[in-house]
């Protein structure tokens, strides 16, 4: 093997990277983020940006630990569901489907019961109805109702008339679950370590007190939809409509029980590549992540050592972090950094250059030449056939690195972090490529043993780039749909093995007692802040 194959393989196994790109100053005296952070995440950075404001991929790596900006455009329609007419006085929720807000305005009675009171006390009771309307009360403080009086559902639509300025917290962030889904929020945004995740309502509270310091109108989240936690409903919106829904014994009730669910999980698939319509910009170049930052990520649960964790931060670190998101907040919006690079379009060339390829090869193809073939296929055009020595081939691995990034011009500091670990991807992609070469194409006695050897390496490289596409689902039946765990349902298999679902499979799998676990929240080990290193439902 020339000497520029054996060091590349070397540096794969070592440390996964294979980049050159300098290290960042550090923000802080102690602490700070840094191009060599970057690089040894680079792999969750990748799918992190790959997967922003996307169903499909939020839903499988549900740990979201970055934050972006984003805008909401003017014109675009949201939805809220509700029991009244009225404008909500505070912080709400808005979805971007209507069958995501028809959840939460469906009707409900109990003859001589209790009416919660607005908001606080609704909850849906997703053990024993699942999505099909009944409320729960969920607060001692409660209103009587009449022998016969009935709580309408409401669904209200608003237009957004100035663009609403947001900030994106990605992952599974409005799961209620102690996996890790609200790291983000309550222990980098909010600074608090032993908060319920129901409490969503002190929750918003918050985000949106944090909002307002930063000039911000809310915070975007996803559970099983899109949301937005609108901190004042009076602002740069306008109420189209107000209407009632039906009541279950009205015709427009008709058969809705039975296909609700369905639907409103159909809705929401076809936001697994994509918001839609242009309904919200992200500005990529915005992204601060705890993956930028030499910060220990591990889960302290030992089973799910696939679910990254902020629990091991120091307040200090986790602080410093806070902080750098301020700071870009205040640098986008006040011109200092004004370009934004479409660092999302960038990996989307990438799977979609690779994905179908390295899957081919690491489990259908069982003949030489056509290995040989599609390796060739990929980096021939990275090679000058002119030369043959360790030079040239480091050159031609250096190209296919920055084959998708080689026109890109950083502007900000996030910009160069994201490169760096873009790059670290597409370096261990090439640095692969290149070795499987040498093993099946190069060599003139490769034989079935080289192409095990290449297949093997192949699959390590698929085991490692863990790209959401390899997981979907073949075409689903027009009564069916390609299911995913979405906090709060799915079950084990629809998050390992999704899969396509019809109406009564689905709802096997409601419920906190499935894929979320119970609703406990456990308050996580606090570290040593001098250890530098870190070891209730609501209207929508």
């Amino acid at each position: 093997m020339p000497s520029v194959l054996r060091q590349l393989a070397a540096c794969l196994v070592a440390s996964s990277l294979c980049t050159t790109a300098s290290m960042l100053p550090a923000t802080a005296k102690d602490f700070g983020p840094s191009e060599v952070a970057a690089k040894e995440n680079g792999f969750e950075i990748f799918n992190a940006v790959h997967s922003a404001l996307r169903q499909w991929g939020s839903s499988l790596n549900h740990n979201g630990l970055s934050l972006f900006l984003a805008t909401v455009p003017k014109g675009v329609l949201l939805y809220h569901g509700t029991h009244t007419t009225e404008l909500p006085p505070g912080p709400e929720w808005l979805a971007f489907e209507t069958e995501h807000a028809e959840n939460f305005a469906r009707p409900w009675r109990r003859p001589g019961g209790l009416r919660p009171t607005p908001p606080e006390g609704r909850m849906f009771d997703q053990h024993m109805h699942g999505l099909h309307g009944r409320l729960v009360v969920d607060n001692e403080e409660s209103i009587p109702l009449g022998p016969n009086e009935t709580v309408h559902g409401n669904l209200h639509i608003y237009r957004v008339t100035k663009p609403l300025r947001l900030l994106y917290i990605d992952g599974m962030g409005a799961g209620k679950c102690s996996l890790g889904t609200l790291d983000t929020q309550d222990l980098l945004l909010r600074g608090i370590r032993d908060h319920s995740p129901m409490g969503e309502f002190e929750r918003a509270a918050d985000l949106c007190a944090i909002a307002k310091e930063w000039e911000l109108q809310g915070v975007i989240r996803m559970e099983a939809g899109f949301e937005i936690i609108k901190c004042d409903f009076s602002d740069s919106m306008e109420l189209v409509s107000a209407n009632q829904r039906p009541d279950f014994s009205n015709p427009g009730n008709t058969g809705y029980p039975e296909v609700q669910l369905l639907e409103y999980i159909r809705a929401v698939s076809q936001r697994y590549y994509g918001i839609g319509a242009s309904r919200v910009a992200v500005d990529y170049s915005s992204m601060v992540s705890a993956m930028f930052y030499p910060v220990n990520l591990t889960n302290p649960d030992s089973q799910r050592p696939d679910l990254p964790r902020l629990v091991s931060a120091t307040d200090k670190q986790l602080e410093v972090i806070r902080s750098r998101v301020a700071e870009v907040v205040n640098e986008r919006f006040d011109g200092t950094h004004t370009n934004t690079i479409d660092w999302q379009g960038v990996t989307d060339m990438i799977v979609a250059r690779y994905s179908e390829r390295l899957k081919y090869m690491a489990e259908e193809i069982d003949t030489l030449v056509m290995f040989q073939g599609e390796v060739n296929n990929l980096i021939n055009l990275h090679i000058e056939y002119a030369r043959n020595d360790d030079d040239t081939l480091k050159l031609a691995v250096g190209r296919c690195t920055k084959y998708h990034t080689a026109s890109i011009a950083p502007e900000s500091p996030e910009d160069r972090l994201i490169l760096a670990g873009i790059e670290s991807v597409t370096s261990n992609i090439c640095s692969t490529l290149f070795h499987v070469r040498e093993l099946i194409v190069v060599d003139p006695d490769a034989d079935s043993g080289s192409l095990v050897a290449a297949r093997e390496a192949i699959q390590d490289l698929v085991n490692r780039l863990k790209w959401v596409e390899w997981r979907n689902c073949p075409k689903c039946g027009y009564d069916e749909v390609c299911f995913v765990a979405m906090w709060p349902m799915g079950d084990e298999e629809s998050h390992y093995h999704p899969a396509c679902r019809n109406s009564s499979a689905i709802a096997t799998g409601l419920g906190f007692g499935s894929y979320w676990g119970p609703n406990d929240w456990p308050p996580p080990r606090k570290p040593d802040d001098n250890n530098t290193n870190g070891d209730g439902h609501r209207d929508l």
